[in-house]
């Protein structure tokens, strides 16, 4: 066992620091540490190897060490998820310390490895009811590989299990790296590579973020429309509206061919009440949207457009009606908590609009046109004299009577009246 443990620790990254040792040198260093753990011994004693090595600095042979490691639990437990590596237990542990700690150079050899770690976590911990466990770790190792701009499977897992746990913030600092591209081809990769070794503090994500590397499952449409609708739901459940909307144009402007997907059309009708939500009206849909996509998604759509229309009419006992009689669909569609919060907006954008429009009129009148009478009047009419901006600070912080009696089981609001459609979480067409 010292004998391998030596040959572990001879491409550790500190020992590059302290000898300035040349990418090309190092790339090469790698590669043979590679070629040399992947013909060791199966049976060797993995637990000894990896309390005796350190996740920073030799990287790469924990991170194979450990995958040796696991391969044979699954061998003796005869299945895929060991009890050992489900939260609480030693192995656990060392995956999630491992998965915050890596250095990201030496990972970039070894993608399938890292990417197996990180889906075996996040499956212990969904299997264990525990999915925040998993979006704490999940969140550090993403950001720790560095590669901003490429989404990958794991960027659509992660937010899955954020919306499951309902940890939103923890999925921003992912979500604000903004996402371009999907991983390159294996050729396009090898281009980049021959210029610049994978080793190279210059080397960009789309030379070692391939879709042959490993680090991604193989993508598809679907999977690139479920990331942005997961992004706009989270958004949503914060009550940023419009970056919510955003992403939510992304999902509906997606290119079709003979026609739309169920996900485009769930993204609809949540840009639809994203829009009255944030605007108070149904905003113009994107440019990009063809005139045929646009009639598909109204014609299926048509609850939400009645109710976008009594909202913008300012027609209250229409729009209490129109939410009354379409709860059903609200409820399936997981969006009734999102319709609850339009009694929310309906009040704020009329009182701003009685503002500007009858600044004069005095607060009884104005308490007249609202939804429910208007508590703190005094603290209104000075409101009335600030401005829009005031106005809207008002409407957050008060408490409306009608809001908050929602039948069924919308989420509350602290989840911004959000619920995550099942359907739409799996992995089917």
């Amino acid at each position: 066992m010292a004998e391998i443990l030596s040959h572990l620790t001879s491409a550790s990254s500190e020992l590059r620091s302290v000898n300035n040792t040349r990418d090309e040198r190092y790339d090469t260093q790698i590669r043979d540490l590679v070629a040399y753990i992947k013909n060791c011994d199966k049976n060797s004693d993995t637990q000894y190897l990896l309390d005796n090595l350190h996740p920073s600095l030799h990287t790469l042979s924990y991170l194979l060490i450990l995958n040796l490691h696991i391969d044979n639990l699954q061998i003796r437990a005869k299945e895929n998820l060991p009890d050992e590596i489900k939260p609480g237990n030693d192995l656990w542990t060392r995956v999630a310390y491992f998965l915050q700690h890596f250095d990201p150079i030496q990972v970039r050899y070894a993608g399938h490895e890292w990417r197996r770690l990180v889906e075996l976590l996040a499956q212990a911990a969904e299997v264990t009811a525990k999915p925040f466990l998993a979006v704490q770790v999940m969140k550090e190792a993403l950001l720790r590989l560095n590669s901003p701009g490429i989404l990958t499977s794991l960027h659509v897992t992660f937010l899955r299990l954020s919306l499951l746990s309902k940890s939103y913030h923890y999925a921003l600092p992912v979500m604000e790296r903004w996402i371009f591209q999907f991983p390159a081809s294996s050729v396009q990769a090898y281009r980049k590579h021959i210029s610049r070794p994978l080793c190279s503090e210059d080397t960009f994500g789309d030379t070692f973020i391939s879709d042959a590397s490993g680090f991604s499952a193989k993508l598809t449409y679907r999977d690139h429309m479920r990331f942005f609708l997961y992004g706009a739901m989270i958004y949503l459940a914060l009550k940023k509206w419009d970056k919510a909307l955003h992403w939510l144009s992304v999902v509906i402007s997606s290119p079709v061919n003979d026609s739309v997907s169920k996900i485009m059309v769930e993204g609809y009708k949540k840009w639809v009440l994203a829009s009255l939500l944030a605007h108070g009206k149904l905003i113009s849909s994107p440019r990009v949207i063809s005139a045929h996509v646009l009639k598909v998604f109204q014609t299926l759509t048509k609850p939400y457009a009645s109710l976008a229309d009594a909202f913008e009419r300012g027609d209250l006992p229409r729009l209490r009606a129109e939410i009354d009689i379409g709860r059903s669909i609200w409820r399936a569609d997981n969006n009734e908590g999102l319709v609850s919060q339009l009694f929310h907006a309906y009040n704020s954008f009329l009182v701003m609009k009685l503002g500007r429009t009858f600044s004069a009129l005095t607060t009884a009148d104005v308490a007249q046109r609202t939804l429910a009478p208007l508590a703190f009047s005094a603290s209104i009419e000075d409101e009335l004299q600030l401005g829009n901006e005031s106005l809207q600070i008002l409407s957050r912080n008060q408490r409306w009577p009608d809001a908050s009696r929602v039948s069924g089981d919308a989420v509350g609001e602290s989840d911004g009246g959000l619920d995550i459609d099942e359907d739409i979480m799996g992995d089917g067409t």
